[in-house]
């Protein structure tokens, strides 16, 4: 198997893919809930697992940030196993990294229409050219959500709290560079597996998590309170709080490009 760096995105953000599929742009919300600390963590391979290499927080974060990975086999953004999963049964080992899992808040599941996306209410600002798309991990608990603020809350089920991103270096010139602004990171050894953890998560989180409707501050502006659907989930009876819970995921637009 060759080497690969893993991209995951934590918590409030959002994923966007050209209709080409040849630019995905990832938007990390920057109007979050308290605790909500953004983090940028590499990680290289160690004897008992991943250990961290490098952190980068805010204010040493730039606005725009890009994932070079060149002279691989794929091109193009691609989106691993897409195929229907059931949400009310948990994940199997077969189905645990369909980027179906992911929350796509334009289509059929929930407004099944383009929304809308305003860039400037995100910070940073990632992109890359290829790269296979996945869950990274589903939610322990389920998600629930509510259409309009009179209607009662229903169960929407398991969902992706994380999004991978997978790139093969598969090739003896294969290269990724991190680009921090004018800040150039490159990985160090590309015959190694290395992670790129994007965080806008909390370490902990109450007993009921509404955090995912903050995405409202960036995304459907035109829509009123009423035909808001709103999201809900709480961590399993007598457990600890916990992050990452279902309603504080990582999010997909299907159809909308950020603008503005």
């Amino acid at each position: 198997m060759p080497a690969k760096v893993t991209l995951v995105l934590k918590g409030l953000i959002a994923v966007f893919v050209n209709p080409d599929r040849t630019l995905c742009t990832v938007g990390v919300l920057e109007d979050v809930p308290p605790q909500h600390n953004l983090s940028i963590i590499f990680r290289k391979p160690g004897d008992a697992g991943p250990v961290e290499d490098l952190r980068l927080e805010p204010p040493n974060i730039a606005f725009n940030l890009q994932l070079d990975v060149s002279n691989i086999s794929q091109t193009g953004i691609t989106f691993r196993k897409p195929t229907p999963i059931n949400r009310q049964a948990n994940f199997t080992a077969e189905n645990g990294d369909s980027f179906s899992w992911v929350v796509d808040l334009e289509n059929a599941e929930l407004y099944n229409t383009e929304l809308g996306a305003r860039r400037s209410a995100f910070s940073p600002i990632l992109t890359f050219t290829n790269g296979d798309l996945f869950t990274h991990r589903v939610s322990r608990s389920a998600l629930f959500i509510q259409r309009g603020l009179f209607s009662p809350m229903r169960r929407f089920g398991f969902v992706a709290t994380e999004i991978g991103v997978d790139f093969s270096l598969d090739r003896p010139e294969s290269t990724a560079v991190f680009l921090n602004g004018t800040e150039s990171i490159p990985i160090p050894d590309p015959t190694q597996n290395w992670e790129i953890e994007v965080n806008n998560d909390a370490d902990t989180h109450l007993d009921v998590v509404t955090d995912a409707n903050h995405y409202y501050k960036a995304v459907g502006l035109q829509l009123s309170e009423a035909e808001r659907i709103m999201f809900m989930s709480k961590h399993t009876p007598g457990g600890p709080p916990a992050g990452p819970e279902a309603a504080c995921f990582s999010t997909f637009l299907g159809q909308s490009q950020p603008q503005g």
